[in-house]
């Protein structure tokens, strides 16, 4: 808590890149603290939580997310889906002005997946395709 207290400066842009190898680095030639790697890790993750909040609290706030999507637009697909202990599983949103202009859009579609490699882990699947103008358009 102490070292993550410390290195909340370098976190304060989201650009910035200072890994747990640049924590132990600055720990020991700033102060004379030898850190192990997972020390370094805890630090970062402390001072990160400090900044960002704890991941879990994003999701609480997902529901009023798709309650004011559900009121700003009309006619929107909105699915959040949940474990049968209210553990959040999945979410998909599809906005009216989208779902139309499928009419426009070629009938070849590209889905792509990527693994999240977070605490929370998953999988992350977006879609898209051209319209007649050769514009991409993701979905």
């Amino acid at each position: 808590m102490v070292v993550g207290s410390m290195v909340i400066p370098k976190y304060a842009d989201p650009k910035t890149i200072y890994t747990p190898k640049d924590i132990q680095t600055d720990m020991l030639s700033e102060h004379g603290v030898n850190l192990t790697y997972i020390q370094a890790w805890r630090a970062k993750e402390n001072a990160l939580e400090f900044l960002r909040g704890h991941p879990a609290e994003s999701y609480s706030k997902l529901p009023s997310y798709l309650y004011i999507l559900e009121k700003t637009y009309s006619r929107p697909v909105v699915k959040l889906k949940k474990t049968d202990d209210d553990c959040f599983l999945y979410a998909f949103v599809a906005i009216c002005t989208s779902i139309s202009g499928w009419e426009y859009c070629r009938p070849v579609v590209v889905v792509d997946g990527t693994f999240l490699k977070s605490a929370y882990r998953g999988i992350m699947l977006t879609a898209s395709t051209m319209d007649a103008l050769d514009i991409i358009v993701l979905l």
